[in-house]
């Protein structure tokens, strides 16, 4: 909105662009704003250095469209409201589309789901999340395509039960344990019995990678991240897995990953305007039924503000 209202802002079209360069992400959200934005009829925001002259010429445009008739504006914005609705619901539905394609089995926003699978042991889904099962006379396996998932693994079994999310593997015989991927991070907790996790981890003063194998056992939690960071944690047994309650348990975990967690529990879309907020560390215990309030609950100890505006937005920003 402010490139399209002060298009010849060259100063404005830098930052802009800069932004895009700092992360592919935000290159992609981009991306996804111009698309949002050229389908309500507005010029798409990528269009920079604009000369004087069509800046003006735009401006006499807009003035003029504001003269037409109580009707025609009416039925114009009438339009453009309709459209931005459905390019808002297509936003929020095309990633769990995209996330669930190939899935064996997968959930939507703010649902649970028990799988049972053929060898006797059971997977509980959390929200807006997804897995492949690949099971043969030789192997169990299955892999977490998005989202979160608490395995019960049946015991007896000669074959070794594996579960691979991003670039960790879980081997288990019999064991209950969450596992959790985020953005490229891993995160497994043991509720009971032991598991065996490999994983890339990073080589002292390099940027190379190396394979660690790790054992855990009940309370241990261990989280790996992209970047080959390793962090391991003792956490009370009683909080493995804690969602299947409705309740979500982290500790020493960034605003951002708790931020990411309640994104799967609300449906409407949560934006954070301060980007340092993300980055804050908390230890807490939030109630998945209720995501808005879980967002004070966490967002309140740094006086950040929190501003749902009805009816799929809600606003986060610092003090």
């Amino acid at each position: 909105m402010r490139l399209s209202a002060a298009p010849a802002d060259r100063t404005l079209h830098d930052a802009a662009e800069a932004w895009r360069a700092r992360d592919p992400a935000h290159a992609v959200a981009w991306q996804q704003a111009e698309r949002a934005w050229r389908a309500v009829a507005f010029a798409t925001p990528a269009e920079t250095h604009v000369d004087r002259a069509t800046a003006d010429e735009a401006a006499v445009s807009k003035v003029s469209s504001l003269t037409r008739t109580p009707r025609t504006r009416t039925s114009r914005w009438m339009t453009v409201a309709v459209s931005l609705l459905a390019v808002l619901a297509l936003s929020f539905s095309a990633p769990s589309l995209i996330g669930n394609f190939g899935a064996d089995h997968a959930t939507g926003t703010a649902e649970h789901r028990s799988v049972g699978l053929q060898d006797g042991s059971t997977v509980e889904l959390g929200a807006a999340s997804a897995i492949d099962v690949d099971f043969s006379s030789t192997t169990r396996a299955v892999r977490l395509l998005r989202g979160e998932a608490f395995f019960s693994v049946k015991p007896g079994d000669a074959r070794a039960f594996t579960v691979h999310a991003g670039e960790v593997s879980v081997v288990v015989t019999g064991t209950a344990f969450n596992v959790r991927i985020d953005e490229g991070a891993v995160a497994v907790l043991v509720e009971h019995g032991s598991v065996e996790v490999t994983m890339p981890g990073r080589v002292p003063g390099t940027e190379a990678k190396t394979p660690i194998l790790q054992n855990l056992k009940a309370g241990d939690q261990l989280v790996s991240r992209p970047d080959g960071s390793i962090e391991q944690s003792r956490v009370p047994v009683v909080e493995a897995g804690s969602w299947r309650r409705h309740r979500l348990f982290v500790e020493g975990a960034t605003v951002g990953e708790v931020i990411n967690d309640l994104r799967r529990y609300d449906r409407g879309w949560i934006v954070v305007t301060d980007e340092a907020l993300l980055r804050r560390r908390v230890t807490g215990l939030y109630d998945l039924r209720d995501p808005t309030e879980a967002l004070r609950v966490l967002v309140g100890p740094f006086r950040a503000q929190v501003r749902p505006v009805p009816p799929l937005l809600t606003l986060v920003s610092g003090p």
